[in-house]
């Protein structure tokens, strides 16, 4: 009786204490923003965290750590002794990855630990640098309120950047694990003190391999039917350029369902408003007339364009829109990434692009 009811008092014990570690009041807790981490060798890693200072009696508005580590775990308690509070993940919002870690093949583990961590919600955000990731969190950028807000207000979407993919670590974990998507990411660069999305990172499988121009990612967007795209740049023959704003799309793609000879028709319709037209001609868009014939020439170099950056991710066995899933769909049994890649590569894609402006105004 008396062991039992001894062992009965240890586990209240234990349990009241777990209780406790769970309630560590939020003065005592210093709350991840930004965690970075940059390649050192095949086992090692350096890993960055940027944690908010609310105090008005703080120095300084962000906190920087930063430990070498085997694991991400290992790291956050390496940083907990570094830090005179508690380090928690509930406030994660966006992680930075150099592009040589990235091309090393290591993101995937990362995001995995993290995505496992109950703490994280499913909407931090990931993002590619060019050259060190810690190098954007020691930068001083004095007309921004502080690097944890300034980096999640940027990757977010907006009206003007809804073309970058804004990948969480939900998105990413997705398409590294479906056989008929490769991952893409907003790749982030330091100029004039500020921090630019100068592209977007292509992945094959774990490993980046490339970076497209932000413009090329429209195209992805809309053949994955995203309806709305921000503005469209188009530079047109004789040196005319179009931007098209408040672009709406839709996207309906047909394949022959043959994975030994595939082939793809791309139907693709853009409404939107011609926000500016530059030509050296002499002319002006003033008529319908007009508008007309400028949305033939719009139809045929997006044809032309996508056409060229689709067979350009073909011919490196690349597929960010998804475009073996309308052959996997059609196949009986397992789909391998192997299959993947043979369909792509020998893929034949024939692309048909109807453009209505819906306003133009008086425009030179």
């Amino acid at each position: 009786m008396k062991r039992t009811f001894f062992i009965s008092f240890l586990l209240l014990l234990i349990a009241g204490c777990a209780e406790q570690e769970k309630k560590v009041p939020i003065e005592y807790t210093d709350m991840i923003g930004i965690m970075a981490f940059d390649y050192i060798d095949e086992e090692k890693k350096k890993m960055t965290v940027a944690i908010p200072q609310y105090s008005q009696e703080a120095e300084e508005s962000t906190k920087i750590f930063s430990v070498d580590t085997d694991l991400v775990s290992q790291g956050i308690v390496k940083i907990e002794r570094l830090s005179d509070r508690k380090i928690v993940l509930n406030q994660l919002r966006v992680i930075l990855v150099s592009e040589e870690f990235a091309r090393e093949g290591q993101l995937r583990n990362v995001i995995e630990h993290i995505y496992r961590n109950a703490e994280v919600g499913n909407k931090a955000l990931i993002a590619i640098v060019k050259g060190r990731a810690d190098d954007l969190i020691h930068g001083k950028y004095p007309d921004k309120p502080g690097i944890n807000f300034y980096l999640n207000d940027l990757l977010l979407p907006t009206v003007n950047t809804a073309f970058n993919p804004n990948t969480n670590i939900h998105d990413f974990i997705y398409s590294v694990t479906n056989p008929v998507l490769d991952p893409i990411i907003p790749y982030l660069e330091k100029k004039d003190g500020k921090i630019e999305i100068t592209g977007i990172a292509l992945f094959k499988g774990d490993s980046m391999v490339q970076t497209i121009p932000p413009e090329d990612a429209i195209y992805i967007q809309a053949m994955q039917n995203e309806q709305d795209l921000s503005p469209l740049y188009i530079e047109l023959p004789e040196d005319a350029k179009v931007l098209i704003n408040l672009v709406k799309s839709k996207c309906i793609i047909k394949g022959n369902k043959d994975k030994e000879q595939p082939k793809l028709s791309i139907h693709l319709n853009i409404r939107g408003t011609l926000s500016e037209y530059k030509s050296t001609k002499a002319d002006k868009i003033n008529t319908w007339k007009e508008i007309s014939e400028l949305e033939k020439a719009i139809n045929k170099q997006l044809e032309k364009d996508i056409k060229s950056f689709i067979e350009k991710l073909n011919e490196q066995e690349l597929d960010p829109i998804g475009l073996s899933e309308n052959f996997r769909k059609h196949t009986k049994g397992k789909w391998t990434r192997e299959m993947t890649d043979e369909v792509i590569s020998k893929l034949e894609v024939e692309v048909e692009v109807k453009t209505i402006i819906v306003s133009a105004g008086t425009l030179k």
